[in-house]
């Protein structure tokens, strides 16, 4: 004991920066298996830290607050998105998604952001009040190569860049060491490419005629994503009867739609609904497809419907800057798009900064559908939704606004975040009657076809089935379609789950469109790897997507 006495403050300052670095470490990285690397990142970290500060203690302190802040930030956003914090966060979607982040998640943001600010002023502090000897700059630099190729023989050992497929970056827990190797060619790229694809290609089928006579008039087409959107009963809920036919269409077809991602991301099932592809396929680099694909995917459904004579047209939820998504949207056949944003009058702008209503959004469709019929061309009109997005520990509406629904809700559940998505799902239901009830009004007698989805399900379900966010059955939602005026064909292909990837084909074939090659041979596919696509072990898909590349469809030159 009078050892201890004894020890200096500088000691006990290093004995306990050890001590909580071992256990931190431990709990980020979860597992004993990742142990080692783990401890490796830290000891990088270390002699990184060890660069800026010339003195021990405080430079182990700062690495060990550094690892505190990238563990709060992965943890979060794999509780929330199911995946771990990547390099590519910062370089890819900081700049563009940082406000929206905030603004929409403000209960988990702020405070992380002020445990982060407050992790920096300690580091600070220390550096400035603890008086401790300097160790020479050569030595630094000396004791930073150890670190490196400890790190660099452990990382190897440990498996390498293989250890890092996607699936590592999205499975808990590896916090710490999926960051930073993430960093060093373990991450997202700059240049993408495909993992699931084969050397030889797949020949591609013949094209499909149109199933419809040449005289008669081609279907409008609406396609609208509905944001964080997903069938309860999947879960094991039951629903208000008011709610079924917007998930089950009485005049339709309906099912389980398997998307690539848990709690947000949109754009990637965006991504996979419009273009064909699964985001997954192209591994570390899937969340930030919207930016490194952008102008290098050439076969698209819009830019398909704009070849056949379609007017195609986008409403977007965001701006163009987000995500890079007004590049992608124009790069994939969007020539006309218009962003919530940026609407100008009468768009109600105050109404959607507090809502972000889906009835804004059709009103303003409605509007572009009306001045496009009197061209007498068919048009293709995607709609993206916002309102069920966001925390949903936070009330958008009154208090009394379907009080009796929330109340059931949490009932049924003991979920308070799930009583707001029912009040939310409320209102998206009733939008979405009102605009169908006014579209038939405006067609007018025109056949048209409706598709819906929902993008993917909100964070809060993990809560509600107990399951972490890598399960597959947290990654489905629901599809629809309905027809206007007219009737589906009798052999279209609605599987009961389907993968986003097929959502674009299956519009062709529910609107008896002509089928190109592409499209003719993803057809075929469905029998392979109906869902989930990128899952699927299918040789032909992976020769498909040869294909795809070496007829510069997809462009990862």
């Amino acid at each position: 004991m009078q050892g201890l006495a004894s020890l200096g403050v500088g000691q006990w300052l290093g004995a306990a920066g050890l001590v909580a670095a071992s256990l931190l470490v431990a709990w980020l990285e979860g597992k004993s298996s990742a142990w080692p690397l783990g401890f490796a990142t830290f000891f990088l970290l270390f002699g990184l830290a060890h660069l800026v500060f010339p003195g021990n203690i405080v430079a182990l302190w700062a690495a060990l607050m550094l690892t505190a802040a990238i563990g709060i930030v992965s943890k979060l956003k794999y509780h929330h998105l199911g995946f771990n914090f990547l390099a590519g966060d910062i370089y890819h979607l900081a700049a563009s998604s940082f406000r929206t982040v905030l603004t929409d998640h403000a209960r988990m943001a702020i405070p992380a952001l002020a445990g982060m600010i407050a992790i920096l002023a300690l580091i600070v502090v220390l550096a400035l009040t603890f008086a401790e000897p300097a160790m020479p700059l050569t030595q630094r630099l000396a004791l930073f190569g150890a670190t490196a190729i400890v790190y660099l023989c452990v990382f190897w050992v440990s498996g390498g860049l293989k250890r890092f497929r996607f699936h590592h970056l999205t499975d808990d827990r590896v916090h710490l060491s999926a960051f930073v190797a993430s960093w060093l060619g373990a991450g997202p790229s700059r240049r993408p490419g495909f993992v699931d694809i084969d050397p030889d290609p797949l020949p591609l089928l013949p094209p499909v005629p149109a199933r419809r006579p040449a005289y008669e008039r081609p279907p409008h087409i609406v396609m609208i994503m509905h944001e964080s959107t997903f069938d309860p009963r999947r879960l094991g809920i039951p629903v208000n009867q008011a709610f079924e036919p917007f998930f089950t269409p009485p005049d339709g077809r309906c099912g389980t739609l398997h998307v690539d991602v848990f709690g947000g991301s949109t754009l990637q099932t965006e991504f996979s609904v419009l273009t064909g592809l699964s985001s997954l396929s192209f591994g570390n680099d899937s969340r930030f497809v919207f930016h490194l694909l952008s102008g290098r995917v050439r076969h698209a459904l819009p830019s398909v419907l704009t070849g056949i004579g379609y007017g195609v047209s986008h409403i977007s939820c965001d701006k163009p800057s987000f995500v890079s998504c007004g590049r992608f949207y124009k790069s994939i056949g969007f020539n006309d798009v218009s962003y919530a944003e940026t609407l100008p009058p009468p768009f109600d702008a105050e109404r959607w900064k507090r809502e972000n209503h889906d009835e804004q959004l059709y009103d303003h469709g409605l509007d572009q559908l009306s001045s496009r019929l009197a061209d007498g061309r068919p048009c293709f009109l995607s709609i993206t939704t916002l309102m069920n997005h966001g925390d949903h520990r936070r009330r958008i509406f009154p208090v009394d606004r379907h009080a009796e629904l929330r109340r059931e809700a949490v009932a049924a559940t003991g979920v308070a975040s799930y009583g707001e998505y029912v009040v939310r799902l409320a209102e998206s239901v009733a939008a979405y009657a009102s605009f169908r009830k006014r579209l038939e009004v405006l067609l007018d007698g025109q056949p048209a076809i409706i598709i819906r989805y929902g993008d993917h399900q909100p964070s809060f379900t993990t809560s509600l089935t107990g399951l972490p966010p890598s399960d597959l059955a947290l990654r489905e939602t629901f599809y629809a379609l309905e027809p206007i005026n007219g009737e589906l064909p009798d052999d279209l292909p609605t599987p009961p789950v389907l993968d986003s990837a097929f959502l674009s084909t299956l519009t062709l074939l529910a609107a008896g469109l002509p089928l190109d090659p592409v499209f003719a041979t993803r057809a075929a596919l469905l029998d392979d790897c109906a869902a989930p696509y990128f899952e699927s072990g299918s040789p032909r898909k992976r020769r498909f997507h040869r294909t795809l590349v070496d007829a510069g469809m997809v462009d990862l030159a």
